[in-house]
Formats: C-alpha cells, sequence, structure tokens
C-alpha cells in the first residue's frame, strides 16, 4: 500500500507539473523562461484573491490497518483562505482553515467498525502555477467512535478521542469549476474532488 500510494503521488505530480508548465509557456523560442516566471506562478509576488473551496474525499486510512481488514473513509472539507498573500512576500503562497469530517469503516471477518472524525486543519500552500499548487497541512481530529473494538493506550472503549493529524498535497485546477486533490500522510491516502466557491 505504500509503494503504491508513493507512486501514485509521483506519477500525479509529474503529471499535473508538466501539464501545468505546457498550458502556460508563453515564452519565445530560445528563452529559458517558464511558468514559474508568469502571472499567477511561484514568483510572482502580485496581490492574490484565494476562493474558498468545497471538497470531497475518498480516503485509505493506513493507520488503521492495524484493526484488520482494510479500512476507508469518506469525507468532506471546507476550505477558507486567511491569509491570501501568505507568509513569504517575495513568493506566490497562501494561508487557509480547513475543517470538516470523516466517517471510518473498518471491516473485519469478525466486527465492524465505525468512527466519525470532526477535524482542523491550517493549510500552507505554494502556488506554482495558474492550474497547480503543492501544500502542507498540520491539524487535529476530535474522534467519536461508535462501533467496532477501540483500544487506545491500553484501555479499550474509548468513545471519544482527539488525535494529530497531517500531510503532504498537490492540487490541480482541471476547470475553473473542479480542482483535483490528492493528500497523503496521516491516518493515510486521500484522493478528492474540489469545487471552489
Amino acid at each position: 500500500m505504500r509503494s503504491f500510494a508513493l507512486a501514485t503521488v509521483l506519477v500525479v505530480s509529474s503529471f499535473a507539473s508538466s501539464e501545468a508548465f505546457a498550458d502556460e509557456d508563453t515564452r519565445p523560442s530560445g528563452s529559458l523562461d517558464s511558468s514559474l516566471r508568469g502571472p499567477g506562478s511561484l514568483s510572482d509576488a502580485s496581490p492574490q484573491r484565494r476562493q474558498p473551496m468545497l471538497s470531497l474525499f475518498l480516503g485509505f486510512p493506513a493507520g488503521y490497518f492495524g484493526f484488520g481488514g482494510f479500512p476507508f473513509s469518506i469525507g468532506g472539507r471546507y476550505l477558507q483562505p486567511i491569509l491570501h498573500d501568505g507568509f513569504v512576500p517575495s513568493i506566490n503562497d497562501s494561508f487557509s482553515i480547513e475543517f470538516g469530517a470523516d466517517l471510518f469503516a473498518l471491516s473485519h471477518r469478525d466486527y465492524f467498525g465505525a468512527m466519525l472524525a470532526i477535524p482542523i486543519e491550517a493549510m500552507w500552500a505554494l502556488h506554482f502555477s495558474n492550474k497547480f499548487s503543492g501544500y502542507l497541512k498540520l491539524g487535529a481530529a476530535i474522534e467519536l467512535r461508535f462501533l467496532g473494538p477501540w483500544c487506545w493506550g491500553g484501555s479499550c472503549n474509548n468513545f471519544v478521542g482527539a488525535g494529530l493529524i497531517g500531510g503532504v498535497g498537490i492540487m490541480y485546477r482541471i476547470t475553473d469549476a473542479i480542482t483535483f486533490r490528492l493528500e497523503l500522510g496521516y491516518p493515510g491516502l486521500k484522493v478528492g474532488l474540489g469545487f471552489p466557491l
């Protein structure tokens, strides 16, 4: 699973990067300029305006494989930009807050487990082009464990808990209305679509 996730990230990153460069390459023949220097690129330090986004995800939470079976999750996020021009004045970055919910399902031959997580995450994004961005996320989630044998710290049946979450991700704008998203971190791999508002 880990090698599959890594291969997926590398393939999508390569594709998105090459597409971003190809779509925005307006340099004269023989010039060394690239899309990293055009409007909306990483070096574009002009004032930016970011859109809120609603995202839907399908997840593969590797953090829960210890329970047996094949865990998966479905979830949603609302992204709210906080600093449209980020922390670094010389580059095209942004800072946002993202919150939502994830429903986890764990299946095993002896039981079925379910958990609802309510996360809030801080996101720092680097905008490499008008279409392609990469980001880091760090946050926490409240976990409501309502089915299955949940054991943390030697104590079973802890129905309410909390944990740290985080990861790295990419966003690739397919159209003005749809953005592809891919995240890898804890608790696992997530693939989804974002819809700017």
